[in-house]
C-alpha cells in the first residue's frame, strides 16, 4: 500500500509537469508564429487551439432575463471588468456577451502584448505601472481553483524610443512627467547609445528614453483566458452571442438585444451597461443613441470618435542580429521592432502617420506581405546593419480600437446615458492597460467614480466639450 501511494504521486506530478510542458508550449501565439513558414494564405495561430480552462458559454436556456450589468464584449477588456465587478457584485449579477468566444479576429489575442511606462499623460503612466504590478501578480489573482497559476511570461526587455533633433525637446518633458511619477526611464546621450548598443545606428538620432525596468512584453492570451476563466469562476455568465440594439427610457439604458448563437434572438434587462466592443465600440454606442444627431438633447449628438485600423506585425529571422541587449525599439522612421527569445527572432510592424492610416470598412486582417520588402526593411536595415540580411517568417495583423481624436482611452459613464459605461478607444494601448481599466469601470458602476486613480480628464465629457487630451507617445 505505501509503494502503491508513492506511485500514484509520481503518477501524478508527472501529469503536472508534462500539462504545464504543454501550456507553455501552446500559450504564445509569437512561438507559433515562429515555427510557421510564409504561404500564400495567411497563416496564424488558432486562439482555439492553445489549452486554458475552458468555461462553456450560457445556453438560450441559462441566458437571464437580467443582469446588473451587461457588458458587450468579451475581450481583455470585458474580462477585465467583469473580474473586478464579480469582486463585489453576488454571484450571476454580471453578463459578458462576446461574438468571437475562440477569439480568432479579437484585438485582445492579436495583440504585441507589450507595456510601458513611457507615455506623456500622467494617467496612462499610472494605469500602466498599476497594470505591471498586476501581471507580475498575476497568479495571486486569477488563479483558478484547481489549476496551476497563470503565467504571462513577462520578459522585462524595456522600451526604447529613439528622437531625432526635431523631437529632443518633447521627448525631455515626457522624461520630466514619468520620473516625478516614480519611474525608471533613462535618458541616453548617442555616445551612451553607441556604448550600450553598439549594433545600433545612431544616424539621425540626438536622444533617446529607456525603460530600464517595469517595461517589456509579455503573453497576450494567458491574461486574456485568465481574466476570463476567473471571472466566470466567481460567478459571471459568459454568453455567446452579438449585441443587436438597445432600449433607453429617459437617461437609462433598460434593455440589450442579443442575437444568441444558437439563433435565438434575447432582450436582457440591465442596470448597467459597459461598452467594452474594441474596435467596434462606436457601432454600439450607436445602438443606445450616442451619436444620433436628431436626438432632442445636444449632448447626444457627439458619437463615440473610435474606428478600427489595421495594424500588421512581421515575424522574421536574423541570427546575426542583437540577442539579450535588444529592447523594443521605437524608431522615428516610423518603425518598431523588438527580439522574441534570443534566437534570432524578430517581430517589427510599422507606426503609420494618421494620414496613411484610414479605417477599416471590413473586418479583412489579410497581411500585405510586399510591405515588408518594400518599405520595413530598408528602414530595419539602416538602423542595424545586421538587418541586410534577414528572412521574412510569417505575419499576422489584429485592429486597433483607434481613438481618431486624441488617441487616447475613454472611461467612465456617458454624461446623459448615465449607466452607460465606456472603456474603449485605446488606440494600441488598451491591453496592458486593462487590469487598471477594468478596476476603474467598476469604481465607476458601483462608486459613481474613479478614486484608485484619478481618471477624469479619460471621460467621454472632452469630446462634447471639445478638450481632447492628446499622448505624444503613440506607438
Amino acid at each position: 500500500l505505501y509503494l502503491w501511494r508513492i506511485l500514484e504521486q509520481i503518477v501524478d506530478v508527472m501529469s503536472r509537469t508534462l500539462w504545464r510542458l504543454y501550456t507553455n508550449s501552446h500559450s504564445s501565439k509569437l512561438r507559433a508564429l515562429r515555427s510557421c513558414t510564409i504561404s500564400s494564405s495567411r497563416q496564424r495561430s488558432s486562439a482555439s487551439a492553445r489549452p486554458f480552462r475552458r468555461q462553456s458559454s450560457s445556453s438560450a436556456q441559462e441566458v437571464r432575463t437580467s443582469y446588473d450589468v451587461v457588458i458587450a464584449g468579451g475581450g481583455v477588456m470585458g474580462c477585465s471588468s467583469a473580474y473586478f465587478l464579480s469582486q463585489r457584485l453576488p454571484r450571476g449579477s454580471v453578463c459578458i456577451v462576446e461574438r468571437d468566444t475562440k477569439y480568432r479576429k479579437a484585438s485582445s489575442a492579436l495583440s504585441l502584448s507589450s507595456i510601458r511606462q513611457q507615455f506623456s499623460i500622467p494617467g496612462n503612466i499610472k494605469m500602466s505601472m498599476f497594470s505591471l504590478d498586476f501581471i507580475k501578480n498575476i497568479g495571486t489573482h486569477l488563479q483558478v481553483e484547481g489549476y496551476d497559476p497563470p503565467d504571462p511570461q513577462f520578459v522585462e526587455g524595456g522600451y526604447l524610443f529613439l528622437a531625432t533633433p526635431q523631437s529632443v525637446g518633447v521627448m525631455k518633458e515626457n522624461f520630466e512627467t514619468q520620473r516625478a511619477l516614480g519611474t525608471t526611464i533613462q535618458l541616453l546621450s548617442v555616445e551612451d547609445l553607441r556604448i550600450r548598443f553598439p549594433w545600433l545606428n545612431t544616424e539621425g538620432i540626438e536622444l533617446a528614453s529607456l525603460g530600464v525596468r517595469n517595461e517589456g512584453w509579455f503573453d497576450a492570451w494567458t491574461l486574456l483566458t485568465a481574466f476570463r476563466s476567473k471571472a466566470v469562476e466567481m460567478g459571471v455568465h459568459y454568453v455567446s452571442g452579438e449585441v443587436l440594439g438597445m432600449s433607453a427610457d429617459g437617461d437609462r439604458v433598460t434593455s440589450v438585444d442579443v442575437l444568441l448563437s444558437g439563433g435565438e434572438e434575447k432582450s436582457i434587462g440591465c442596470r448597467h451597461v459597459v461598452n467594452a466592443a474594441g474596435p467596434w465600440a462606436a457601432r454600439v454606442a450607436n445602438m443606445a443613441g450616442i451619436g444620433n444627431k436628431s436626438h432632442p438633447n445636444p449632448l447626444m449628438h457627439t458619437g463615440l470618435p473610435v474606428s478600427p485600423r489595421k495594424r500588421s506585425v512581421y515575424v522574421f529571422r536574423c541570427p546575426s542580429g542583437p540577442s539579450q541587449d535588444c529592447p523594443l525599439v521605437v524608431d522615428p522612421q516610423g518603425i518598431y521592432f523588438r527580439r522574441e527569445g534570443s534566437g534570432g527572432t524578430f517581430l517589427t510592424g510599422p507606426v503609420p502617420l494618421p494620414e496613411n492610416d484610414p479605417d477599416c470598412e471590413s473586418d479583412d486582417l489579410e497581411v500585405d506581405l510586399s510591405y515588408f520588402d518594400e518599405h520595413m526593411w530598408p528602414k530595419l536595415a539602416s538602423r542595424v546593419s545586421a538587418f541586410e540580411a534577414v528572412k521574412l517568417q510569417n505575419a499576422w495583423a489584429g485592429f486597433y480600437d483607434y481613438n481618431t481624436t486624441d488617441m487616447n482611452g475613454i472611461i467612465g459613464a456617458h454624461p446623459v446615458l448615465l449607466n452607460f459605461v465606456f472603456a474603449n478607444g485605446f488606440s494600441g494601448h488598451g491591453l496592458q492597460q486593462s487590469p487598471a481599466v477594468g478596476r476603474a469601470v467598476s469604481e465607476v458602476i458601483l462608486d459613481g467614480r474613479t478614486h484608485s486613480l484619478e481618471l477624469s480628464d479619460f471621460s467621454f465629457r472632452r469630446f462634447v466639450d471639445e478638450k481632447p487630451i492628446l499622448e505624444k507617445n503613440v506607438v
